[in-house]
């Protein structure tokens, strides 16, 4: 059996891993902490920075969770933070809780007509002594529902004893959702699916996720194991999935955040097919196409720098069809990114590239994520019937936007 002084972990079971998964890009006019608490042990103090030139003022919202001693949903004190300040308050100090333990999910909203005030925030949680964790406050559309992983959990009965534990929130939708333990390495099913629905912003703790209350287990010790969050729901209703990792001999916790490919969003897509019904198959219904074999037509797609980025096209008639990719700039004018082995921007008779974006600063970018160009255009000597339907398959590691079509130009190349 897996002892713990309860007092103390009891909290640090609350950390989540949010506050390392999150962009450096933080600011929002709706911020989410997905754990915060206020007991006996624990205080919580959040910080909120107003970058704007004019003051600003916040809803705060603290949705308490399913198995916290009050939960439900408690309006607290709105807060006013003055132009270009950080102004920073308590959860017990701003939301009216009864009596007891409370952890939760926390809200901040612009409070204004028109919603749309850009702040940051931050939050510590700690022991009257300083012990404790620190959890970031994120954009609210940082989450999705796409199907995500905490990996490196273990569980282990002795000194130091390790226990693993998971949460799962829903956020302004319901959820039906779905966690499963699997080995890290041979990706086996640990235990039993832990699965049910939660009202939106409602949130439930698994302590322990191998015990009773979550998988049920085998008995023994666990280590490199993965937790694969998902939901059900056919529209794909964001959520929030994390585990801690927490030992009882110094009484430390670890906090990790459960992690997506892309978070289902197309401005930052590792695997984009444009055009396509599926990967590889061009659409039946108004692919992009040649209509003119003088004309070539333009795409543009936002990289992040550095990066390396293969796009090609996909046809039934590729003998036909070539691309090349134009860096920053004119829609028109800018040039062809330059390449050397074993990189290529593509050009005459190619129907891929291949490239290294350089770092941020390397692209006339002034080090800001921005537009680049594809250029397709029917390549001479193929045949010039049209119209040449085709589509354009973009892989990358930081992920690209969708390579949408933008204009006609005539073909130069």
């Amino acid at each position: 059996m897996l002892r713990f002084i309860s007092a103390s972990l009891s909290l640090l079971a609350l950390s989540t891993g949010i506050a390392c998964g999150q962009t450096t890009a933080g600011a929002g006019s709706t911020i989410v902490f997905p754990v915060i608490a206020a007991t006996a042990t624990y205080t919580t103090e959040v910080f909120v920075r107003n970058p704007n030139i004019t003051p600003i003022t916040l809803d705060v919202t603290f949705y308490e969770a399913s198995n916290s001693s009050s939960p439900g949903t408690y309006p607290c004190l709105p807060v006013s933070v003055p132009a270009n300040r950080t102004v920073p308050f308590t959860l017990a100090a701003q939301c009216v809780l009864a009596g007891g333990s409370h952890f939760g999910m926390l809200v901040l909203t612009d409070s204004a007509s028109e919603q749309l005030a850009l702040f940051y925030a931050y939050s510590r949680t700690q022991t009257a002594g300083g012990n404790g964790f620190s959890i970031e406050g994120f954009p609210i559309g940082n989450f999705s529902g796409a199907p995500s992983d905490v990996i490196g959990l273990k569980r282990q009965a002795a000194a130091p004893v390790y226990q693993s534990n998971c949460f799962v929130g829903a956020l302004g939708e319901s959820i039906d959702y779905q966690i499963v333990l699997r080995d890290g390495g041979t990706g086996a099913t640990i235990g039993n699916p832990i699965s049910g629905t939660h009202a939106p912003f409602q949130m439930l703790r698994f302590l322990d996720v191998f015990g009773p209350a979550g998988a049920n287990a085998p008995a023994g010790d666990y280590n490199n194991v993965r937790a694969n969050f998902s939901v059900s729901n056919a529209n794909m209703p964001a959520y929030v999935g994390l585990c801690t990792v927490q030992e009882s001999t110094f009484l430390g916790a670890d906090f990790r955040i459960a992690k997506s490919e892309d978070a289902s969003d197309n401005r930052q897509k590792r695997l984009t097919c444009f055009g396509q019904d599926s990967c590889g198959t061009v659409s039946t219904i108004q692919p992009p196409a040649i209509s003119d074999v003088t004309q070539k037509n333009i795409h543009w797609l936002i990289l992040a720098q550095p990066d390396y980025v293969k796009c090609e096209l996909v046809s039934t008639r590729l003998a036909d069809l070539e691309m090349q990719l134009r860096g920053p700039g004119d829609v028109f004018a800018s040039p062809p990114f330059p390449s050397a082995p074993p990189y290529s921007s593509g050009g005459n008779g190619l129907t891929s590239f291949y490239i290294f974006t350089g770092h941020r600063g390397e692209a006339l970018t002034l080090g800001t994520d921005t537009r680049w160009f594809i250029d397709v255009s029917f390549r001479e000597g193929g045949n010039t019937a049209v119209p040449i339907n085709y589509g354009i398959t973009c892989r990358s590691g930081n992920g690209v936007t969708v390579p949408w079509f933008r204009a006609t130009a005539p073909d130069d190349f």
